[in-house]
Protein backbone atom coordinates (compact mmCIF):
# COMPACT_ATOMS: atom_id res chain seq x y z
CA UNK A 1 0.00 0.00 0.00
CA UNK A 2 1.17 3.21 -0.97
CA UNK A 3 1.99 5.32 2.26
CA UNK A 4 2.62 9.09 2.64
CA UNK A 5 6.20 10.70 2.89
CA UNK A 6 8.37 12.38 1.11
CA UNK A 7 12.92 12.21 0.61
CA UNK A 8 13.44 15.80 -0.42
CA UNK A 9 16.88 17.21 -1.84
CA UNK A 10 18.72 16.87 1.51
CA UNK A 11 17.38 13.42 2.14
CA UNK A 12 18.60 12.33 -1.33
CA UNK A 13 22.20 14.35 -0.39
CA UNK A 14 22.33 12.54 2.92
CA UNK A 15 21.48 9.19 1.49
CA UNK A 16 25.03 9.40 -0.90
CA UNK A 17 26.75 10.62 1.48
CA UNK A 18 25.76 8.08 4.05
CA UNK A 19 25.71 5.03 1.43
CA UNK A 20 29.65 4.33 2.59
CA UNK A 21 28.94 4.40 6.76
CA UNK A 22 29.69 1.51 8.29
CA UNK A 23 28.46 -1.70 8.17
CA UNK A 24 25.71 -3.21 10.37
CA UNK A 25 26.63 -7.29 9.22
CA UNK A 26 23.91 -6.95 6.42
CA UNK A 27 26.13 -8.51 4.00
CA UNK A 28 26.04 -12.01 5.64
CA UNK A 29 24.30 -13.61 2.66
CA UNK A 30 22.95 -16.31 5.36
CA UNK A 31 21.11 -13.46 7.23
CA UNK A 32 18.36 -11.42 6.24
CA UNK A 33 17.77 -7.70 8.14
CA UNK A 34 14.37 -6.18 7.80
CA UNK A 35 13.07 -2.70 9.01
CA UNK A 36 10.00 -2.23 9.38
CA UNK A 37 8.02 0.45 12.01
CA UNK A 38 6.32 -2.54 13.81
CA UNK A 39 3.65 0.04 14.53
CA UNK A 40 1.33 0.11 11.26
CA UNK A 41 -1.67 -2.58 11.39
CA UNK A 42 -2.33 -4.77 9.95
CA UNK A 43 1.11 -4.89 8.35
CA UNK A 44 3.18 -5.07 11.25
CA UNK A 45 3.08 -4.17 14.92
CA UNK A 46 4.49 -4.77 18.10
CA UNK A 47 3.12 -6.98 21.07
CA UNK A 48 4.48 -7.56 24.45
CA UNK A 49 5.27 -11.26 24.66
CA UNK A 50 5.71 -13.70 21.94
CA UNK A 51 3.18 -16.25 20.18
CA UNK A 52 2.92 -18.67 17.39
CA UNK A 53 2.77 -15.53 14.75
CA UNK A 54 5.27 -13.58 16.12
CA UNK A 55 9.23 -12.69 15.74
CA UNK A 56 11.44 -10.77 18.40
CA UNK A 57 12.42 -6.73 17.74
CA UNK A 58 16.04 -6.52 17.58
CA UNK A 59 17.57 -4.83 20.49
CA UNK A 60 14.49 -5.05 22.49
CA UNK A 61 12.32 -7.15 24.99
CA UNK A 62 9.31 -7.11 22.42
CA UNK A 63 7.91 -8.77 19.34
CA UNK A 64 6.79 -8.03 16.06
CA UNK A 65 3.37 -9.69 14.47
CA UNK A 66 1.54 -8.60 11.01
CA UNK A 67 1.14 -9.69 7.80
CA UNK A 68 5.13 -8.51 6.96
CA UNK A 69 5.84 -10.96 9.95
CA UNK A 70 3.90 -13.94 8.28
CA UNK A 71 6.23 -13.00 5.13
CA UNK A 72 9.49 -12.81 7.02
CA UNK A 73 8.76 -16.21 8.39
CA UNK A 74 8.03 -17.23 5.12
CA UNK A 75 11.20 -15.81 3.65
CA UNK A 76 13.49 -17.23 6.34
CA UNK A 77 12.06 -20.70 5.55
CA UNK A 78 12.04 -20.80 1.96
CA UNK A 79 15.37 -19.22 1.84
CA UNK A 80 17.02 -20.52 4.73
CA UNK A 81 18.12 -17.53 6.43
CA UNK A 82 18.31 -15.86 9.56
CA UNK A 83 15.41 -13.34 10.07
CA UNK A 84 16.32 -10.12 12.10
CA UNK A 85 13.15 -7.72 12.82
CA UNK A 86 14.40 -4.05 13.60
CA UNK A 87 11.95 -1.29 14.69
CA UNK A 88 12.40 1.87 12.44
CA UNK A 89 10.79 4.66 11.80
CA UNK A 90 8.64 4.98 8.33
CA UNK A 91 10.78 8.28 7.43
CA UNK A 92 14.08 6.40 8.39
CA UNK A 93 13.22 3.18 6.49
CA UNK A 94 14.98 3.65 3.05
CA UNK A 95 17.79 5.99 4.55
CA UNK A 96 18.94 2.51 6.93
CA UNK A 97 18.83 0.64 3.91
CA UNK A 98 21.20 2.59 1.95
CA UNK A 99 23.30 2.83 5.09
CA UNK A 100 23.29 -0.81 5.16
CA UNK A 101 22.17 -0.65 8.61
CA UNK A 102 19.12 -3.14 7.81
CA UNK A 103 19.17 -5.00 3.83
CA UNK A 104 15.22 -4.93 3.21
CA UNK A 105 12.34 -2.58 4.21
CA UNK A 106 9.54 -5.15 4.20
CA UNK A 107 6.88 -2.61 5.75
CA UNK A 108 3.68 -2.38 3.48
CA UNK A 109 5.88 0.36 1.09
CA UNK A 110 4.72 0.32 -2.90
CA UNK A 111 6.85 1.47 -5.50
CA UNK A 112 7.06 4.99 -6.67
CA UNK A 113 9.28 6.39 -8.83
CA UNK A 114 10.35 9.19 -6.01
CA UNK A 115 11.69 5.96 -4.29
CA UNK A 116 13.02 4.04 -7.61
CA UNK A 117 15.77 6.70 -7.64
CA UNK A 118 16.81 5.67 -4.37
CA UNK A 119 16.23 2.06 -3.99
CA UNK A 120 15.06 -1.33 -5.44
CA UNK A 121 11.74 -3.71 -5.10
CA UNK A 122 11.41 -6.77 -5.30
CA UNK A 123 7.71 -7.89 -6.80
CA UNK A 124 4.36 -7.42 -5.20
CA UNK A 125 4.42 -9.83 -1.90
CA UNK A 126 0.26 -8.37 -1.42
CA UNK A 127 -1.85 -7.25 -4.52
CA UNK A 128 -4.70 -6.53 -3.62
CA UNK A 129 -8.81 -5.02 -4.68
CA UNK A 130 -10.33 -1.91 -2.62
CA UNK A 131 -13.55 -2.08 -0.99
CA UNK A 132 -15.45 -0.50 1.71
CA UNK A 133 -16.37 -1.34 4.88
CA UNK A 134 -19.83 -0.20 5.45
CA UNK A 135 -22.59 -1.42 8.27
CA UNK A 136 -24.41 -4.19 6.79
CA UNK A 137 -27.66 -1.87 7.15
CA UNK A 138 -26.06 0.44 4.84
CA UNK A 139 -24.77 -2.00 2.24
CA UNK A 140 -26.61 -1.35 -1.18
CA UNK A 141 -29.26 -4.33 -2.05
CA UNK A 142 -27.25 -6.90 -4.36
CA UNK A 143 -24.06 -5.91 -3.88
CA UNK A 144 -21.23 -8.64 -4.27
CA UNK A 145 -17.71 -9.00 -5.87
CA UNK A 146 -19.84 -10.07 -8.89
CA UNK A 147 -21.64 -7.06 -8.84
CA UNK A 148 -19.94 -3.93 -7.62
CA UNK A 149 -20.61 -0.56 -7.18
CA UNK A 150 -19.80 1.71 -9.76
CA UNK A 151 -18.09 4.56 -9.21
CA UNK A 152 -21.38 7.11 -9.82
CA UNK A 153 -23.37 4.70 -7.77
CA UNK A 154 -20.49 5.02 -4.53
CA UNK A 155 -20.54 8.98 -5.55
CA UNK A 156 -24.27 8.79 -4.76
CA UNK A 157 -23.78 6.47 -1.97
CA UNK A 158 -21.29 8.46 -0.10
CA UNK A 159 -23.20 11.83 -0.86
CA UNK A 160 -23.80 14.35 2.51
CA UNK A 161 -21.46 11.02 4.41
CA UNK A 162 -18.26 11.32 6.46
CA UNK A 163 -15.81 8.75 5.28
CA UNK A 164 -12.11 7.23 7.67
CA UNK A 165 -9.63 5.42 7.27
CA UNK A 166 -6.18 4.97 8.96
CA UNK A 167 -3.70 7.73 8.44
CA UNK A 168 -0.72 7.57 5.99
CA UNK A 169 -2.07 4.68 3.45
CA UNK A 170 -3.37 5.33 0.07
CA UNK A 171 -7.29 4.30 1.33
CA UNK A 172 -6.97 7.73 3.28
CA UNK A 173 -5.86 9.62 -0.32
CA UNK A 174 -8.41 8.05 -2.13
CA UNK A 175 -10.97 10.03 -0.29
CA UNK A 176 -9.27 13.31 -0.98
CA UNK A 177 -9.21 12.34 -4.73
CA UNK A 178 -12.45 10.42 -5.70
CA UNK A 179 -14.63 11.95 -2.90
CA UNK A 180 -14.17 15.03 -0.56
CA UNK A 181 -12.73 16.90 -3.78
CA UNK A 182 -15.88 16.75 -5.37
CA UNK A 183 -17.75 19.81 -3.75
CA UNK A 184 -21.23 18.72 -4.57
CA UNK A 185 -21.23 15.42 -2.94
CA UNK A 186 -20.39 17.36 0.49
CA UNK A 187 -18.07 14.28 1.34
CA UNK A 188 -16.71 14.94 5.10
CA UNK A 189 -13.48 13.33 5.19
CA UNK A 190 -13.01 12.71 9.23
CA UNK A 191 -9.69 12.64 10.54
CA UNK A 192 -7.56 9.86 9.97
CA UNK A 193 -7.12 7.43 12.66
CA UNK A 194 -3.98 5.56 13.87
CA UNK A 195 -5.27 1.80 12.76
CA UNK A 196 -7.58 0.12 10.74
CA UNK A 197 -9.25 -1.26 13.52
CA UNK A 198 -9.68 1.96 14.85
CA UNK A 199 -11.19 3.48 11.69
CA UNK A 200 -13.72 0.27 11.68
CA UNK A 201 -14.84 1.16 15.01
CA UNK A 202 -15.47 4.22 13.86
CA UNK A 203 -17.67 3.13 11.34
CA UNK A 204 -19.27 0.44 14.04
CA UNK A 205 -20.50 3.55 15.92
CA UNK A 206 -22.03 5.39 13.05
CA UNK A 207 -19.19 8.46 13.36
CA UNK A 208 -18.30 7.77 9.61
CA UNK A 209 -20.14 5.80 7.00
CA UNK A 210 -17.46 3.83 5.26
CA UNK A 211 -13.67 3.08 5.55
CA UNK A 212 -11.45 2.09 2.13
CA UNK A 213 -8.76 -0.18 2.36
CA UNK A 214 -7.83 -3.38 0.65
CA UNK A 215 -10.53 -6.25 0.27
CA UNK A 216 -8.43 -8.73 2.94
CA UNK A 217 -8.51 -5.78 5.25
CA UNK A 218 -11.83 -5.03 5.07
CA UNK A 219 -12.84 -8.64 5.13
CA UNK A 220 -11.60 -9.28 8.37
CA UNK A 221 -12.86 -5.98 9.97
CA UNK A 222 -16.28 -7.64 9.19
CA UNK A 223 -15.45 -9.66 11.99
CA UNK A 224 -16.53 -6.57 15.12
CA UNK A 225 -19.79 -7.19 14.08
CA UNK A 226 -22.84 -5.49 12.12
CA UNK A 227 -20.22 -4.77 9.16
CA UNK A 228 -20.19 -5.87 5.86
CA UNK A 229 -18.16 -5.56 2.76
CA UNK A 230 -19.25 -3.20 -0.24
CA UNK A 231 -17.66 -4.47 -3.49
CA UNK A 232 -16.44 -1.56 -5.83
CA UNK A 233 -15.44 -1.33 -9.49
CA UNK A 234 -12.28 0.83 -8.70
CA UNK A 235 -10.62 -0.33 -11.82
CA UNK A 236 -12.60 2.07 -14.04
CA UNK A 237 -11.81 4.64 -11.89
CA UNK A 238 -9.10 4.87 -9.98
CA UNK A 239 -5.54 6.02 -11.94
CA UNK A 240 -2.64 3.58 -12.74
CA UNK A 241 -0.29 4.96 -10.08
CA UNK A 242 -3.46 4.58 -7.02
CA UNK A 243 -3.96 0.79 -8.85
CA UNK A 244 -0.42 0.43 -8.22
CA UNK A 245 -0.93 1.86 -4.51
CA UNK A 246 -2.90 -1.25 -3.92
CA UNK A 247 0.27 -3.81 -3.76
CA UNK A 248 3.35 -3.67 -1.87
CA UNK A 249 6.57 -4.62 -2.29
CA UNK A 250 9.87 -5.58 -0.17
CA UNK A 251 12.64 -2.55 -0.61
CA UNK A 252 16.22 -3.65 -1.32
CA UNK A 253 19.10 -1.68 -1.80
CA UNK A 254 20.19 -0.64 -5.39
CA UNK A 255 21.71 -2.69 -7.78
CA UNK A 256 21.42 -6.00 -5.14
CA UNK A 257 20.35 -8.43 -7.69
CA UNK A 258 21.32 -11.16 -6.10
CA UNK A 259 18.74 -10.55 -2.87
CA UNK A 260 16.47 -9.38 -5.52
CA UNK A 261 16.01 -12.58 -7.78
CA UNK A 262 16.53 -14.82 -4.33
CA UNK A 263 13.60 -12.78 -3.12
CA UNK A 264 11.60 -12.76 -6.41
CA UNK A 265 11.82 -16.78 -6.65
CA UNK A 266 10.42 -17.31 -3.29
CA UNK A 267 7.88 -14.95 -3.17
CA UNK A 268 6.76 -16.74 -6.93
CA UNK A 269 5.96 -19.86 -4.95
CA UNK A 270 3.80 -18.40 -2.54
CA UNK A 271 -0.17 -18.62 -4.18
CA UNK A 272 -2.46 -15.33 -4.27
CA UNK A 273 -4.73 -17.67 -2.14
CA UNK A 274 -2.13 -17.90 0.68
CA UNK A 275 -1.08 -14.35 0.80
CA UNK A 276 -5.02 -13.53 1.10
CA UNK A 277 -4.86 -15.65 4.17
CA UNK A 278 -2.27 -14.35 6.07
CA UNK A 279 -3.56 -11.11 5.75
CA UNK A 280 -6.79 -11.99 6.97
CA UNK A 281 -5.95 -13.81 9.97
CA UNK A 282 -3.17 -11.00 10.88
CA UNK A 283 -6.10 -8.37 9.82
CA UNK A 284 -8.30 -10.34 12.63
CA UNK A 285 -5.40 -10.34 15.09
CA UNK A 286 -4.85 -6.79 14.04
CA UNK A 287 -8.51 -6.42 15.17
CA UNK A 288 -8.35 -7.66 18.57
CA UNK A 289 -5.33 -5.57 18.83
CA UNK A 290 -7.62 -2.50 18.71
Amino acid sequence: MKRNGFLGVFGVLSLSLLASCSNTGTNNENKLVIGMECAYQPFNWTINSSNEFSLPIFGTNQYADGYDIQIARYLSKELNKEVVIKKIEWDSLILSLVNNEINAVLAGMSVTQERLKTIDFTDPYLSSDLAFLIKTENLPEGNSKENPASYEELKTLFSNQNLVCQANVVGDDLIDTYFASIEELNVHHNQPLATYPLAALDVKSGAAFAMPAELPVIEAMTNLGGLSVLYCDYESFLSEDDIIGLSVNIGIKKGNETLKNELNGALAKLSEEERGRLMGEASVRSAQNA
